[in-house]
């Protein structure tokens, strides 16, 4: 799969990266339940084709070929998309088969943050120290607090995490 080759990856919870460092797009999702039905409304955006003033695929694809002499294609919206929701119909199919694990585990093969050592801002706006061990049965990021050791869960709503500084701060309004 080309995907593995370029260097993609998943920035915790939603956001799509390029060599670790440069975002090139996110997800949106917004579930209703009622009774027994479920409704989500998913939206995607995605850096295709617009190379400055950050990177995109395509430019990541155009490099990878010529560092390795390959003849990746360069994608159109059309397809980008339609691969793009393809693979979640088909990760819907299989969860509802075989489990949550099966997106679990997909998430966890690009995922960023495995083991990461960060620094969050406790409730009382006190520093903490902490490694990133995985995501809870909700999605929400688990924490193991430095030197205690327990695990507490980090929910996106209610906070920031800043990648590249390694820190999780609390969202103010």
């Amino acid at each position: 799969m080309a995907v593995k080759k370029l260097d993609l990856g998943l920035k915790w919870p939603n956001d799509i990266y390029a060599y670790g460092a440069s975002k090139l797009g996110g997800s949106i999702c917004n579930t209703q339940v009622d009774s027994t039905v479920a409704t989500v409304n998913l939206g995607v955006g995605f850096n295709l084709n617009n190379s400055k003033p950050t990177l995109c695929l395509n430019d990541i694809i155009s490099k990878y070929n010529a560092k390795h002499s390959t003849t990746l294609p360069l994608l159109s919206y059309e397809k980008t998309f339609a691969l793009i929701f393809n693979k979640l119909e088909e990760l819907y199919d299989r969860v509802q088969c075989e489990g949550i694990e099966v997106l679990q585990n997909e998430y966890y093969r690009y995922w960023l943050h495995q083991d990461a050592e960060i620094s969050m801002v406790g409730a009382e706006g006190e520093s903490l120290q902490g490694t990133i061990v995985g995501i809870d049965e909700y999605g929400f990021l688990l924490v193991k607090k430095q030197p205690s050791g327990e695990t507490v869960t980090v929910h996106p709503d209610g906070n920031s995490f800043d990648m590249m500084q390694g820190l999780i701060v609390p969202k103010f309004n």
